[in-house]
C-alpha cells in the first residue's frame, strides 16, 4: 500500500510536474488529433471539443506523474 504522506509531495514536486507537463502536451496533442482530427483540420472546433481536448491531456499527465512517483518510492525503499 502506498503511503500518501510520502507519495503526494513527490507527485506534486517540480521535477515530476515538469516532466508530466511535457508528456501531457506531446501525448495530448496526439490524442487530440486522433479523437478530433477532422474537426481540427476543418476549423469547425466547438467549445465542447476544446474542453474535451484539455481534459484528454490530464490522462497522460496523471499516468506520467503516478509512474514517476511509484518509481521514486520504489527507489527509496531499496
Amino acid at each position: 500500500m502506498i503511503n500518501l504522506r510520502l507519495a503526494l509531495p513527490i507527485f506534486f514536486s517540480k521535477p515530476v510536474v515538469f516532466r508530466a507537463v511535457k508528456v501531457a502536451i506531446i501525448v495530448g496533442v496526439i490524442l487530440a488529433f486522433i479523437n478530433h482530427g477532422g474537426l481540427i483540420l476543418s476549423g469547425n472546433i466547438t467549445t465542447e471539443c476544446w474542453v474535451k481536448m484539455l481534459i484528454t491531456c490530464f490522462v497522460p499527465y496523471t499516468v506520467s506523474s503516478a509512474t514517476a512517483t511509484m518509481n521514486i518510492l520504489e527507489q527509496l525503499n531499496t
